[in-house]
């Protein structure tokens, strides 16, 4: 029998029913660390609803059968401390036939990852047996035997996740620590997107995986990983990969694994502001359907460290390697905006023969190894000769002298005043791009600088890069709290940014929006009134483009 609690909060009354009790509202459900698996078969859990696991070590955990539906997510989260999970079992957590689950280890705000699974004879998180619409946040996983996050259904001779019977929905990944795996960082989707024969019966069979509509993966960290960083195929529709730090990927060296980002076959992904330091496979890899863009990523060291005593030009690592392997006729990639330091071999390697009215632009790359071999073409080598490109206002040079830097020795590469690339580049307004790899707005000045950073005042106080440094928003203050009424909101953004201000209930609900627009840096002040909210513990949640924020108030009326 399962151990737990369900508790329905009332104002600040509460009620304990037993798991018999008929829905008449949303329920809190509450399970102690010797529950391993949480099956909706057995208990009456309903959309809305909210499993918090109470702190401790635990075996594993198996999620299966739970389903919430597009308006009411069911809240899977860590509740009074961490969730731990050091095993020998073959994965952490699962999920099995379930849908509309955000699981989140954001509940308490001193506790940064307040779900830890620490080691595992597998992976960390697998979302399979056709389990759809998954968010996942705030989860640190380590040591696993294989990739930390799966997030695919592989078809079996049953054909019900092949193409024709299921589709995968919305998978959101953001603000995790990965670190000491395998195999992949994440693994999501199936990379069969062109097809893979099973043996049926005694029949060879091709079939086609599953594909997936709706990808979003960011604010991650991800260090030391074996095989790819971040792997994402067979999206085929609404995929971003964005503010992601990646560092010491590809360190067991296992051919054809070896990236910092892998947009496999099957994707369509746009691909910007992540920071890939240090790895030894390519940078970015594109393999996908094409329409994608590529930008204001920063690059460095990409496969220098992967037999450095050999030529450059064997065992060949690239900052970003594009070919074909699903690209829809006439299909384009832009690649703009990238500062790209030290590729093993060269900065961009073009392969993709089927793509059209392909664009390179405004990119720094500097000293990529292939330069004493292919000449000027190991900066961008397009080959064979022939594929559409048009490539134009690329910075390259073999030193990072003359291009100021303000501190490259501590992989800082945002720009000095006096840099030459300053107002250089092409004006990309009209393809959406205007942001920089921090978040400050493109063009500063008359024109877009060259590279990943934009140039302002702001950034010659940066000491040092890292994904830390990426703070917009500061919380300064919320009084009163408790309130009845209103209260007031304090807060400063360091840079003029994009800022969205939402209430959400205790079950996870948004209640109230009280903010959304684009504001400038400073101070600011807004008056939050309670209206008709009743009584209880709310949680106020600051967005902006790159930092998700939530504060917890109380509103007593009484």
């Amino acid at each position: 029998m399962y151990k737990f609690l369900k508790i329905l909060f009332l104002g600040f009354s509460i009620a304990i029913f037993s798991s018999e009790n008929i829905h008449s509202q949303n329920c809190i459900f509450k399970f102690d660390s010797t529950v391993s698996v949480i099956d909706g078969f057995n208990i009456d859990i309903s959309p809305g609803d909210t499993i918090n696991l109470l702190k401790g070590h635990r075996y594993f955990l198996l999620l299966k059968n739970i389903n919430g539906n597009k308006d009411s997510v069911i809240t899977i989260r860590n509740y009074d401390g961490k969730v731990i999970i050091d095993t020998n079992f073959y994965y952490g957590i699962k999920f099995e036939s379930s849908s509309f689950i955000k699981l989140s280890g954001a509940y308490i705000d001193s506790i940064k990852y307040g779900i830890q699974i620490l080691k595992v004879e597998g992976a960390g998180i697998s979302v399979d047996n056709k389990s759809t619409d998954v968010e996942i946040e705030n989860i640190e996983i380590a040591n696993t035997s294989i990739a930390g996050i799966y997030a695919k259904t592989d078809p079996d001779c049953s054909f019900t996740a092949v193409r024709d019977s299921f589709t995968m929905y919305n998978i959101y990944i953001h603000d995790n620590y990965l670190h000491d795996i395998a195999n992949e960082g994440m693994y999501i989707g199936s990379s069969f997107y062109t097809g893979k024969t099973l043996n049926c019966n005694g029949k060879d069979t091709l079939i086609y995986p599953h594909v997936i509509e709706g990808v979003k993966v960011y604010n991650n960290i991800l260090k030391n990983i074996g095989w790819d960083g971040i792997q994402v195929s067979s999206a085929i529709s609404d995929c971003n990969i964005y503010n992601n730090y990646i560092s010491n990927d590809s360190y067991s060296e296992t051919y054809n694994q070896m990236s910092g980002i892998l947009i496999g076959g099957g994707s369509k992904c746009d691909c910007y502001n992540n920071i890939i330091v240090d790895g030894k496979g390519d940078g970015i890899d594109v393999l996908g359907l094409g329409n994608e863009k590529i930008f204001n990523n920063l690059i460095i060291n990409p496969g220098k460290n992967y037999h450095p005593e050999l030529p450059v030009n064997q065992y060949q690592k690239h900052g970003i390697y594009i070919t074909n392997l699903s690209t829809l006729p006439n299909a384009f990639y832009n690649i703009f905006n990238n500062t790209i330091i030290s590729p093993k071999t060269n900065g961009i390697l073009f392969r993709n023969t089927e793509s059209k009215n392909n664009k390179i632009y405004n990119n720094i790359i500097i000293s990529p190894g292939a330069l004493n071999i292919y000449g000027d073409a190991a900066y961008i080598y397009s080959q064979p000769p022939g594929i559409d490109i048009d490539i134009s206002h690329n910075y390259k040079d073999s030193d990072f002298d003359d291009i100021k830097f303000i501190n490259p020795e501590e992989n800082n590469f945002a720009l000095q005043g006096s840099s030459p690339v300053i107002d250089q580049g092409l004006n990309l307004s009209e393809y959406g791009i205007d942001f920089d790899i921090y978040n400050y707005p493109r063009p500063y000045g008359d024109n877009f600088d060259i590279g990943a950073f934009e140039y302002s005042p702001e950034t010659q106080n940066i000491n040092e890069y890292s994904y830390n440094k990426k703070t917009s928003i500061k919380i300064k203050n919320i009084y009163p709290n408790p309130f009845n009424k209103s209260t007031t909101i304090q807060y400063s953004l360091f840079f003029s940014t994009f800022i969205n201000i939402s209430v959400f209930n205790n079950l996870g609900q948004k209640v109230k929006e009280i903010l959304n627009e684009n504001q400038n840096k400073g101070d600011h002040i807004i008056i939050f009134k309670s209206d008709d909210l009743t009584d209880g513990i709310y949680f106020i949640n600051y967005k902006t483009n790159n930092e998700n924020i939530t504060k917890k108030v109380m509103i007593y009326k009484k």
